[in-house]
């Protein structure tokens, strides 16, 4: 029982507010709680680390390793025709295009068509194939056009 810590005030608070509590007056049906001012003398160092850093031999003891941030493509990858692409590389953003057997035309009829025949589920399929690229019909102006979703 000798090892116990004392009570002695936290550096978070001033001597002076450990012993007084501060008194505010309440504004509302109930009384907030002072939070303590908190002062440091100065705000901490913050060093930035470049990318190559050197592990001290104690961490390389414990089995650390550094782990470089570019990626070498393996020799049968760069024979192929693959080419590493950076994180400022964008995709072309354009339309996709889809090849259907039905045009956009066919497409709008078949959707008017009976559930039993097999015209209506083709366009159906087309039509399921255009929304998996974003893409859905719309009659404009008595014209069937592609739009996207």
């Amino acid at each position: 029982m000798d090892n116990l810590p004392t009570t002695a005030p936290s550096p978070i608070t001033p001597p002076s507010a450990a012993a007084a509590p501060l008194q505010q007056a309440a504004t509302g049906s109930m009384a907030k709680e002072a939070a303590p001012i908190v002062t440091t003398p100065e705000a901490p160092v913050v060093t930035e680390i470049g990318k190559e850093v050197t592990l001290p031999p104690e961490v390389a003891s414990a089995g650390v390793r550094m782990q470089s941030d570019t990626v070498v493509l393996p020799k049968p990858l760069q024979d192929l025709g693959v080419t590493a692409v950076g994180p400022a590389a964008k995709a072309p953003a354009h339309t996709p295009t889809v090849v259907l057997p039905l045009n956009d035309d066919q497409i709008a009829m078949g959707l008017h068509q009976s559930l039993l025949t097999s015209w209506r589920w083709l366009a159906e399929w087309c039509n399921r194939q255009l929304r998996s690229v974003h893409l859905t019909l719309k009659t404009v102006h008595g014209k069937i056009v592609r739009a996207e979703a």
